[in-house]
């Protein structure tokens, strides 16, 4: 089996944070995003991180930190959102050029799964398959893709429905056997931005689609309320401190989480992500993210996303 990990988007409701970074490359807890789907996969998989090219250094770096498992970064030749391939159009792509040819697991590198991969690949029985996420409300399932199942077999889809049929909402992870990769290549040459429609497709053509449905932690990083909602969600109330941090002087609330090196001074800070290499200085921060090598002194910031290398002073 073959994995493909979807990191190619442009992620623009995210800038400043993903002006110059993939959003599967945001740090999430304690380390990037797509960290967290790699290291859960089995040695034996191999994986392929679909890119584009203004990311592609970025992942190579990152890469070398996994030479215990078999990575490799697919560059397709877009370098901003005007011209990318699509979800869809990315996978099949991917599909083509790597002359893949046995069963495809595909993630969407934006999200975090609270399962074990093993009990996800364990349940593919040779079926297409996708993971669904129990929401538990269905007023909470209206914002998303509802699965509709009977009997482990999903029957239908509901898409952002005004009454939902469940509250299963299928999530970026998903299963394809060999012989339904030239289905995905069919679909995405009119549908190249459609990674769900797929399935319907799927089962229009008379396919059985199975569900692995799972109640531990999911998250779509859509937004930056989602994104911050998650670090403290995994962070919970606790401060996390890598290497070689300053701290002095300081009142921690809630979860934060101190980048190496960064220096912090005289300030206090409440559900905040302070990445590598910042220096903060007699700050309050709430609700914020701050990326590398930003410089903050004498601020009072609430729910700010600052750019990379920021100088603010007041």
């Amino acid at each position: 089996m073959k994995c493909i990990i979807l990191a190619g988007g442009f992620a623009t409701r995210l800038w400043p944070l993903t002006e110059a970074k993939a959003k599967p490359l945001l740090h999430l807890k304690d380390k990037p995003l797509i960290s967290h789907i790699v290291e859960k996969l089995p040695n034996e998989v191999d994986i392929i991180v679909s890119t584009n090219a203004a990311f592609a250094e970025e992942f190579n770096n990152w890469a070398k930190d996994y030479e215990g498992k078999s990575i490799k970064i697919f560059v397709e030749d877009s370098m901003d959102d005007d011209f990318k391939k699509g979800a869809l159009g990315a996978t099949a792509f991917v599909i083509k050029e790597e002359k893949i040819d046995e069963d495809l697991m595909l993630i969407a590198g934006d999200n975090y799964f609270g399962f074990k991969m093993e009990d996800f690949i364990g349940h593919f029985k040779g079926n297409p398959m996708l993971a669904a996420y129990d929401i538990k409300e269905l007023e909470k399932a209206k914002k998303f893709g509802v699965v509709v199942k009977q009997g482990g077999k999903v029957i239908g889809f509901q898409e952002k429905p005004e009454n939902p049929a469940s509250t299963l909402v299928s999530t970026g992870c998903y299963v394809f056997p060999q012989k339904n990769l030239t289905d995905i290549v069919d679909y995405a040459i009119q549908h190249n931005d459609d990674l769900g429609g797929v399935f319907e497709y799927l089962l229009t053509k008379g396919e059985e689609i199975d569900v692995f449905g799972f109640s531990e932690e999911w998250v779509d990083i859509g937004s930056f309320d989602a994104y911050l909602q998650a670090n403290i969600d995994l962070i919970g109330n606790q401060v996390i401190k890598q290497n070689e941090v300053t701290d002095e002087g300081n009142n921690f609330l809630g979860s934060v989480f101190l980048g190496k090196r960064s220096v912090i001074k005289n300030s206090t800070l409440e559900n905040v992500i302070i990445l590598n290499d910042c220096l903060i200085d007699n700050c309050v921060i709430k609700n914020s993210v701050i990326d590398e090598k930003a410089t903050l002194r004498n601020l009072d910031l609430s729910y700010k996303m600052i750019r990379r290398k920021s100088v603010i002073e007041k």
